[in-house]
């Protein structure tokens, strides 16, 4: 296997549907990348990961597919009223066992895409996460840039955590 996924015939994106909860679900579930993310309790996770994969109904979230499974999900969370409307916060998780092949790249370059061609309204998109996320270096990679750091913003088990919010401008 090589050390990037994506460039394999058996990967694709495509939208994402209800029927994608159980494999988000399953990735939110491991310790490690609960962490970074908002729900504490198996049940908190349920409601946090339904409301995720409901947004596929506005065919505003992407799913990779290797080797026909999911392996990865990027969603745009649209807000609800015009007044608001030109701001959008974007949710990214990809499979724990295939993390670093690329896969993160692809669903980012792909949901930017999906945001500045079909969604006009939306002009500038944020990404809420905790200090240290592994997230962070592929965010600023892609021109997102830090706008909030909250000092004690989470506690978890091994201390107290920042939340920083980064944004890009796309238009």
């Amino acid at each position: 296997m090589s050390n990037t996924l994506t460039e394999e015939t058996t990967y694709d994106i495509r939208y994402s549907t209800i029927a994608d909860e159980p494999f988000l679900k399953e990735w939110v579930l491991v310790p490690e990348m609960r962490k970074w993310y908002p729900p504490s309790s198996n049940i908190d996770v349920e409601g946090f990961v339904r409301n995720w994969i409901g947004f596929s109904r506005y065919k505003c979230s992407l799913t990779a597919v290797y080797n026909s499974l999911p392996v990865g999900v990027a969603t745009i969370f649209l807000m609800p009223y015009v007044k608001v409307a030109h701001l959008s916060m974007l949710y990214i998780a990809v499979d724990p066992k295939l993390q670093r092949k690329g896969i993160g790249t692809s669903l980012l370059k792909n949901i930017l895409h999906l945001a500045k061609t079909k969604f006009p309204r939306i002009e500038s998109m944020h990404v809420e996460l905790f200090e240290n996320s592994p997230l962070i270096g592929l965010l600023e990679k892609s021109g997102f840039k830090k706008i909030i750091r909250q000092e004690n913003y989470v506690k978890l088990p091994e201390g107290f955590r920042a939340r920083e919010v980064l944004e890009i401008h796309l238009r």
